[in-house]
């Protein structure tokens, strides 16, 4: 794995950057491979496999090690940290729903204690852990409930518990669908490639509910907003101008203005 670099911008960590970030976490040689691995796994997006780190590594992972050992690294981008603290946050959500699922056996348990509505991370580590357990990729809610039983032990009727169970794959498919359009761009993607990336490919349908986009469209827009920062207070006074932006984007002007409504209109 190698730096990637766009208009002079690093826009991933390198091996080595991985490596050293992992060794001074306390992480062993062998499980430091294995956290890269997973690492560049969770970046890549990649659909077909599954979770590397078992349940013993993940209890290696130590949140405040990791977060601390980031501190030391002189990256010199603030987008650099961005994206590793999102792995972590990710790595120690898995952590914690390992841990839970361990000593109590219980999936009810792990979704009423490690779960959280608020946090996309806590699902997408979720579906990915029961992946794991069970060595298999899941393919809708109806595949998830029976595998994890939730329906029949959680204090929900079964029509509850399967929407419960179908909101949190919807979230967890689009956080992955989400992080590629945001990787894309922090690549040098243009508008053209952003299109491409569709989210059928990551299990979802043409729309959905609950997340912070609801199509494809719609998710592009986000994602250009918060790459560019159109969303934020006084972004654009350190930014480009949206017409800059949808130059360098190579996409129409429209879409920069659908970009700063739907991403502003609750300000």
């Amino acid at each position: 794995m190698e730096n990637k670099v766009e208009n002079n911008t690093v826009v991933d960590y390198s091996e080595i950057q991985l490596r050293e970030i992992f060794t001074k976490a306390g992480l062993s040689s062998q499980d430091i491979d294995k956290a890269i691995a997973d690492y560049i796994r969770y970046r890549e997006n990649e659909l077909s496999s599954l979770s590397i780190l078992s349940y013993e590594e993940l209890q290696k992972f130590g949140a405040e090690r990791l977060t601390s050992a980031l501190s030391k690294v002189k990256s010199g981008e603030e987008v650099l940290n961005s994206i590793l603290r999102g792995y972590l946050n990710y790595a120690t959500s898995k952590k914690n729903i390992a841990k839970t699922y361990h000593e109590s056996k219980s999936w009810d348990k792990v979704l009423t204690t490690d779960v959280y509505p608020e946090l996309s991370e806590s699902k997408e580590s979720f579906i990915d852990y029961v992946e794991e357990t069970y060595q298999t990729k899941i393919k809708d809610a109806k595949h998830l409930q029976k595998l994890t039983g939730v329906t029949k032990t959680m204090a929900l009727s079964i029509e509850e518990g399967m929407e419960l169970l179908e909101e949190i794959l919807t979230e967890a498919k689009y956080s992955k669908f989400f992080r590629a359009l945001e990787k894309a761009l922090q690549e040098g993607a243009k508008y053209k490639d952003l299109l491409k990336i569709k989210p059928q490919d990551y299990g979802l349908p043409k729309t959905w509910i609950g997340c912070l986009g609801s199509d494809q469209y719609s998710s592009i827009l986000w994602a250009i907003s918060f790459e560019f920062l159109i969303n934020e207070p006084y972004g654009l006074t350190i930014k480009p101008d949206l017409r800059s932006i949808a130059e360098e984007i190579e996409a129409p002007y429209s879409v920069l203005l659908d970009c700063y409504i739907l991403t502003n209109r609750d300000k």
